[in-house]
């Protein structure tokens, strides 16, 4: 990764951007006495400069490796909640096959409705997708 591009100021950006992926909040830190409609402007200019897009995505591919996160061991717990019985919360099963879908790419087409039938405690009997209009 060349750094060469950047200069301290939007390194400590993309760090502080980090914390809580909220660049107005980040921008403000960086720049104390920016006032709030201009730091979200800039600090939308900034997530846009490829130079910061590639530093963040650089610290945040160390940040997976130091904490053994990977996106297969996310979808296999996803699955496990998918897939325990003792789950009270249909919600958390819905969601969490949201999720698994969302990160490979299998979401349902575009503009289109899912309609589930069954009692979704357990397995749902009928699944269908239907463009809307």
């Amino acid at each position: 990764m060349d750094l060469k591009n950047l200069n301290d100021k939007q390194k400590a950006f993309a760090k502080e951007y980090l914390i809580d992926y909220n660049g107005t909040r980040a921008y403000r830190e960086i720049y104390p006495d920016c006032e709030y409609d201009s730091a979200r402007a800039a600090s939308s200019k900034l997530l846009t400069n490829i130079n910061i897009k590639n530093y963040i995505e650089h610290i945040q591919k160390d940040l997976l490796k130091l904490c053994g996160v990977s996106v297969l061991g996310n979808v296999m717990k996803l699955k496990e909640i998918i897939e325990d019985d003792l789950t009270d919360k249909p919600s958390d099963k819905i969601k969490a096959l949201e999720v698994i879908n969302k990160m490979l790419g299998l979401n349902a087409p575009d503009k289109s409705e899912t309609k589930v039938e069954g009692n979704i405690t357990n397995e749902p009997t009928k699944i269908t997708f239907s463009k809307k209009s």
